[in-house]
């Protein structure tokens, strides 16, 4: 019996849109998700398959574009109700998770609610009250997309004139000395990491080193209790919970909530690795396909992952 890796990083994506495309049209669905629909390549074991839209040039066994006959489990990104679909096609056991529940677990706004937040931050539910944040509060500022991810879904420095939809989450934009994270699976925590991402929120970099105890306990003494709450509303999987140290005036402060991911994180990957380090960065050559052929076209990726 096989195990059968299935990389959908269009999570975020499909909770937001709640559209029911195919798995495959959602595999296609930008170039950062085809190519990380290759992930896996870290870190699924020999006798494990991974199921792909498309495959590159001299492609690794373990790719394919059909599961095998004898498979006996999926393993997911994150819950997919387009996985779900696909699953109950070819007769293979997999449950996902209620939408509204991965919805309201994933959202900023719950952990907003729920943990300390930085100052001036507010969570913003019409046209006018978002009007009258960003005309009040001093310096530059962030409006954030309950849903959004990695920089996606950030308006940054809104203009005061433009009318905005709420919901939105409302933030100063401070100046971050340090971002880590928290891994966890089966409610457990399983590895602390470090990370860096470019100027605009996307992801840049995984890695490993001292973090301060003090900083640490800050962190677990409010995540634990969310993740205790998540698995008792039914989520029992992979987990990853971003906070991060900032400097206000002349003060170092954590803030020991910023974001909940109900699913595999980059930072769940590096620590996979033997060296527990990766990098998404600029390069032709790294563990992921450089380019991929889709349909007859070429699609050549800008990035790849490293890892030393």
């Amino acid at each position: 019996m096989s195990r059968l890796h299935i990389c959908n990083t269009f999570f975020e994506h499909e909770l937001q849109t709640r559209r029911t495309h195919t798995l495959s049209h959602w595999q296609r669905s930008h170039p950062i998700v085809l190519q990380l629909q290759f992930l896996p390549l870290l870190y699924a074991k020999p006798d494990d398959c991974i199921l792909v839209s498309d495959l590159p040039h001299n492609p690794d066994p373990r790719l394919c574009l059909a599961p095998l006959p004898n498979t006996s489990q999926i393993i997911h990104w994150g819950p997919s109700q387009s996985i779900a679909a696909w699953a109950n096609e070819h007769n293979i056991p997999y449950q996902s998770l209620n939408q509204e529940l991965l919805c309201q677990m994933n959202s900023k706004t719950f952990s907003f609610n729920q943990s300390p937040k930085l100052p001036f931050a507010q969570l913003l539910k019409t046209p006018e009250e978002i009007s009258a944040w960003l005309i009040t509060t001093p310096g530059p500022k962030v409006l954030k997309h309950p849903l959004g991810t990695a920089g996606r879904g950030h308006i940054l420095n809104p203009n005061v004139k433009q009318l905005y939809k709420g919901p939105l989450i409302g933030e100063p934009w401070v100046h971050r000395l340090l971002d880590f994270s928290t891994q966890w699976d089966e409610g457990k925590l399983i590895g602390v990491t470090l990370f860096e991402n470019e100027p605009n929120g996307t992801y840049k970099r995984t890695f490993t080193g001292d973090l301060d105890p003090f900083v640490l306990q800050e962190h677990l003494f409010y995540a634990q209790p969310l993740v205790d709450q998540i698995k008792q509303l039914g989520y029992s999987g992979n987990l990853g919970i971003d906070s991060f140290i900032y400097q206000w005036g002349k003060e170092k402060r954590v803030h020991p909530i910023v974001e909940i991911n109900c699913r595999k994180t980059m930072s769940w990957v590096a620590l996979q690795t033997p060296t527990q380090e990766i990098s998404f960065t600029k390069s032709q050559f790294g563990r992921l396909p450089s380019s991929l052929l889709v349909n007859g076209a070429e699609i050549f990726f800008a990035r790849n992952i490293i890892h030393t």
